[in-house]
Parts: structure tokens; sequence; C-alpha cells
């Protein structure tokens, strides 16, 4: 699972590599920097139109299906496993073509009561697979998206801190994952073995216990303890 993430990217950056052009961008809707961004905050994805154009924008993190009649469900949508996403009534519309790339500068899992902190090597921005979601209240209310964070079965490094990580979307799969044309179901088979792959070439370490709210770079500090983890 991922239920924390840090973010700190430069959002034309993001544009560029994700293909978004400037007035794809809504910049008023991104979120500020932060690494600790928690579910219902406001993360930002890359979403493609029904005309082929791609958006960079926000949304709230945490997936609403249009048929709910409350933003709050009885069960967390924060993340998604890929292994039911096209058969679970919540998330197999946006399976189908409503995906999304979620950028993040890392990402943070559990072992226990100690969290670890995983990013690319060279500070490469991570594009986690993700699936959207427009909601509104009422036939009144403006739409809002909302979206979440697909997870898989953890791999080596990954799978001796915890038993689920987020999956990765490779640079030579976004057009697939991103095309609205394309039926996602062909797609979660290819996406779970690139992504794992991906996933194999993380680096990680420890880091101090996260605050509920503070913030900061000091939050992805590598820690050092007298009794250190075994890894597999």
């Amino acid at each position: 699972m991922c239920r924390r993430f840090a973010l700190d990217l430069d959002w034309d950056a993001v544009a560029r590599w994700l293909d978004v052009d400037e007035d794809g961008i809504r910049r008023d809707r991104l979120p500020q920097p932060s690494y600790n961004i928690a579910p219902m905050q406001t993360i930002g994805v890359v979403a493609q139109d029904r005309d082929g154009r791609r958006h960079l924008t926000g949304a709230h993190w945490t997936l609403v299906p249009r048929w709910s009649q409350s933003k709050t469900l009885p069960y967390p949508t924060y993340n998604a496993r890929v292994e039911s996403i096209h058969v679970k009534p919540t998330f197999a519309e946006s399976t189908r073509s409503m995906r999304c790339v979620i950028p993040a500068s890392g990402y943070y899992e559990w072992k226990g009561k100690r969290p670890f902190y995983f990013h690319a090597e060279g500070g490469k921005p991570l594009a986690m697979a993700g699936l959207y979601s427009w909601w509104r209240a009422s036939d009144a209310s403006p739409w809002q998206l909302t979206a979440t964070i697909v997870t898989c079965p953890a791999v080596d490094g990954p799978a001796s801190v915890h038993d689920r990580m987020p999956l990765l979307v490779p640079d030579g799969m976004t057009a697939a994952w991103l095309d609205r044309a394309t039926d996602g179901v062909r797609l979660i088979d290819p996406l779970r073995r690139q992504g794992t792959e991906l996933s194999r070439r993380l680096a990680f370490h420890e880091v101090a216990p996260l605050p509920a709210s503070g913030n900061g770079r000091r939050l992805i500090r590598p820690v050092e303890r007298t009794d250190p983890i075994r890894l597999l």
C-alpha cells in the first residue's frame, strides 16, 4: 500500500517529461511541495482527454466513483489493488478508460512502525499508475477530480519492508496507459511486468517516524539505528 508520499517537483519539468503542453497545465490546482502527502489531500495527476490532449492538474487523493452518494466511502480508496481493479465496482469504470499518472519524488512504506523512503537514483521522479473519477455531490454542484494509486505485490528490496508497493509506469507504456480509447484491462499484465522491473531498481532507506502534519526535506533524511532491519 502507499499512504504517504513526497512531492517536490518542478511542474514545468513534469509537463515536459509527460508531454503536457503549456495550456494543459492547471497551475492554480496543483499542490505545493510536500514531503508528507496523505490521503484526502491534493495531489498532481496527468490524464488525457477524449481528444488525446494531456492535462496536468490537481486531484483529491481518494477515488470517489461518480455513482457514489457521498464523498466519504465506507472503505478506503486511496489505493487500488491491481489484481482486482478491473472487477471491483469502485474502480472498474476508471480502469477501462480513466487512467492517469501520479508524479512523485518518492514514497514511504512501513515495516511495523518503522518508515522507509523509496526513490529513484539521481532524483528522477516516479510515475505511479493511477485511476481517476469525476464526482459531484448533486446536479447543482461542481465536478471534482478524484484519484487513487494502483498498487501491486512488492518484490526484491521493497518486499523486505512491505508486501505492497505502488505500480510504476515505464516511459514506454505512458501513452497506452493514458489513452482513453484503450481498454485498461489489456494493459494490466504488461504494466505489472514492466512496472515491477522499475521497482527492483529503487533505492530506499529508513527515516524517522513521520509526524501527523510536519513537513520539509528533513522527513526523508536517513536515520541510523543500532538494530538495523534485516533485509531479504
